[in-house]
This record gives C-alpha cells, sequence and structure tokens, in this order.
C-alpha cells in the first residue's frame, strides 16, 4: 500500500507556510515508513510472497531494472565493492536459515559438474554409459544421435551424473516424437466416403501372385 494523506491532513498543510507544510509531510512519511518497516518485520513471509507475485506480474520491467542497476553498479568501483559484499553476506544467511537445502543444491551443481567434465576430458568413457541406458530396438544411427543430445546437454551442465538414466530416457522420448505415429489398418475395410471401395480393391490382382 503506498504513502497517502487524508483529504482533512491535505488541507491542514495547505494552510500551512510552505517550509513547515514540506517538514510536516516528511514527518508523516517516515512515521509511516517506520509503521510499515514494522508491519514486514513481524510478517517478513507476506512481504516475500507479495514480493514474488509483484515480480511475476512485472517479470520484463524487474528484469530491465536489474541488467540497469547491475550494469551502473558495475561502472562505478566502490558500489560494485559494496554488492559484492551484500551478496556475499545474503548467501551466508541463506545457509544458516536453510543448510539443508544448501547442501541438497550443492550436491545437485556437483553432480552436473561431474558429468560436464567428464565429457570434457573422457568423451568415450560417457558415451559408453550413456548407450547402457539406451533401449536395444533403436538403431545404431538413433543410438548416436541420442548420445550426441546428451553429450550436448552435459557440455551445458545439465545432467546430473546420478540421473544420467533419466536423462537419456528423456532423450530417447524426444528423439521418437520426431517421427510420425503408424497404426495397422485393415485393406478389407471400407474406405470412408466411397461405396464399400476397399484397399484391397485398388490393388492390382497380379500382386498377390508369387
Amino acid at each position: 500500500m503506498s504513502f497517502k494523506l487524508s483529504k482533512a491532513k491535505l488541507e491542514e498543510l495547505r494552510q500551512m507556510e510552505p517550509e513547515a507544510a514540506l517538514a510536516e509531510a516528511k514527518r508523516l512519511r517516515d512515521e509511516y515508513n517506520a509503521r510499515q518497516r514494522e508491519k514486514h518485520a513481524a510478517n517478513p513471509q507476506k512481504r516475500r510472497d507479495w514480493n514474488n507475485k509483484h515480480r511475476a506480474k512485472h517479470i520484463k520491467k524487474y528484469r530491465a531494472d536489474a541488467r540497469r542497476r547491475y550494469a551502473e553498479a558495475k561502472a562505478d568501483p566502490e558500489r560494485w565493492k559494496a554488492l559484492q559484499e551484500h551478496h556475499a553476506r545474503e548467501r551466508k544467511t541463506k545457509r544458516k536459515r536453510n543448510p539443508e537445502a544448501q547442501r541438497l543444491k550443492q550436491l545437485r551443481r556437483s553432480q552436473r559438474v561431474k558429468t560436464q567434465r567428464l565429457a570434457r576430458t573422457d568423451p568415450a568413457e560417457l558415451r559408453k554409459l550413456i548407450k547402457a541406458y539406451i533401449p536395444g530396438y533403436l538403431d545404431a544411427a538413433a543410438k548416436m544421435d541420442v548420445i550426441n543430445a546428451v553429450i550436448l546437454q552435459a557440455l551445458d551442465a545439465k545432467v546430473p551424473f546420478n540421473e544420467l538414466a533419466a536423462w537419456v530416457k528423456k532423450a530417447v522420448t524426444e528423439y521418437n516424437r520426431q517421427f510420425d505415429h503408424f497404426k495397422n489398418v485393415s485393406i478389407d475395410a471400407p474406405i470412408a466416403g466411397t461405396d464399400d471401395l476397399t484397399r484391397a480393391d485398388l490393388i492390382d490382382s497380379e500382386a498377390f501372385h508369387f
């Protein structure tokens, strides 16, 4: 909620000398800010929820403002140093607030880095590991396409080593989606929109002589 003055208070300020009116308006604003800080301190989760909702609603503006502030801070050495120190304190606070979540996050990151390192230093070994999870019905060319797709994702640090099987399965599914699905049809079934014409009627009778 933004800071607003009642009509009565606005009228009161109009009756005052300009300097006195400005001083009174500042006092009222400071009191309002103090109340808001107390309210936010008492309900931190509610404030975070409101911030997240507002950010999602105005995400493009948030990102543009963030890029602008980042560029301005990086151009000013003192401001950049202060920003880095602030981020360091935030990271430390987050680790204290939820150490288990931070541990799991670090574990996932280390697993992704492990796969990435293997893709860079020993791609043949990674290909062998990936191939073990590829279903046997795929031909050699299809298997190679799946292997290459997973390795590209591994190089981008997207594939956790302990979830390699799941990522191979996902790559196989995406590969299969590139092709049309076929189904069996009866050549003796009537063709829709015809007078009982079947597909068998369209085949030369000589085709059945072996």
